[in-house]
């Protein structure tokens, strides 16, 4: 284990382990089974082999550094939210990556003052290492560009404020320093940051707008253990949406969720009967979705789906800034992608 006055680690470079922090719908679940949902590209016995093998640390909430204080885990442990799990990553995962995690990718930046970031991350860029993408990710990039090791003086760690799906463009927060970073993550809890998003969906949405208040939970019978569903008795979610433009097959919704659930807009939209152009989980067939992870869509499938991601992005943020206290709102375009798919529906009605 690190010190606890240890320099965290430069994630420029292919990370060695992952950090998973545990969100409100997992706690209670055993360790081995909280990990299923969280490391979808590894199956429970091969998480079981290993934690049996000391390869997982697990920091209780508020515990401070869980590199500093992790304990090694059990399989069988009980997980409470905010816990911070340390996995180490495979050697043979590890051979494998790229000496380089930044790809050649650059970086957009919509926003920079001396304590925070707005980034307009791009579709098919995971938020973090996790899974068989190691590398090429939102914090490698930003790692590379802001990190200063040899000069402590300057060394600045970007720490994300919350995520995005890989397939979601848009808006992205970053926090510059601890406080900063502690600050945000208070205001995304306590649910006063205000977030849009702009969503193409399938079919004309009969109401101008409404709000969607369906409780969510993980799926039971999914064959994809990161998947929600509706569930009677589950977390509130709540989602208000506008029609902003109809096509001839498509929509074009704000949507403003008021809740923060794991995949809540998408299932939501998906209950209403408008699901989310290009969404391989909750759209016309979830086997899209397996299939995808292999790089096997048949011709079909990519028909069937009109655009090869989900058409979800995330356009702006309005909250309180950490240092001035001032409210601030930044915004990111809807990306070319998604408007050549409006236009092109849009023109097939004249």
């Amino acid at each position: 284990m690190r010190a606890k006055t240890s320099i965290p680690p430069d994630l420029s470079k292919a990370p060695r382990e992952l950090c998973c922090r545990i969100y409100p719908e997992l706690a209670g679940r055993r360790l081995d089974q909280a990990l299923a949902k969280l490391l979808p590209w590894r199956s429970r016995s091969s998480i079981q082999r290993l934690i049996k093998q000391g390869s997982v640390l697990i920091c209780a909430a508020g515990q401070g550094s869980p590199q500093a204080w992790g304990e090694v885990a059990r399989a069988s442990r009980r997980v409470h939210a905010e816990d911070v799990v340390i996995v180490k990553i495979p050697e043979r995962l590890l051979r494998e990556a790229p000496n380089d995690a930044t790809c050649g990718l650059d970086l957009e930046i919509l926003f920079e003052d001396p304590y925070l970031l707005g980034v307009n991350k791009r579709s098919g860029m995971a938020v973090h290492p996790s899974g068989r993408r190691l590398t090429g990710t939102l914090i490698n990039l930003l790692h590379a560009r802001y990190r200063n090791k040899d000069d402590p003086g300057r060394d600045i760690v970007p720490r994300l404020c919350h995520r995005l799906d890989r397939e979601t463009s848009g808006l992205v927060l970053v926090a510059k320093d601890a406080l900063a970073h502690s600050k945000l993550r208070k205001q995304f809890e306590a649910q006063t940051i205000a977030k849009s998003y702009l969503a193409l969906v399938e079919g004309h949405v009969a109401r101008e707008e409404a709000w969607i208040d369906l409780a969510l939970g993980p799926a039971q019978r999914s064959k994809v253990r990161l998947k929600m569903e509706l569930r009677q008795g589950g977390l509130e979610s709540l989602t208000h949406y506008e029609v902003l433009q109809r096509g001839k097959e498509l929509s074009l919704l704000r949507c403003r969720p008021r809740t923060g659930r794991q995949h809540q807009i998408r299932v939501h939209l998906a209950a209403i009967g408008h699901p989310i152009v290009g969404d391989k989980l909750y759209g016309p067939d979830e086997n899209y979705f397996l299939a995808a992870m292999e790089d096997r869509l048949d011709k079909d499938a990519v028909t069937s789906l009109r655009l090869g991601r989900q058409a979800l992005h995330s356009e702006s943020l309005r909250f309180v800034h950490p240092e001035s206290n001032e409210e601030l709102c930044l915004t990111a375009v809807m990306p070319e992608d998604m408007g050549a798919l409006l236009a092109s529906d849009l023109a097939a009605m004249r």
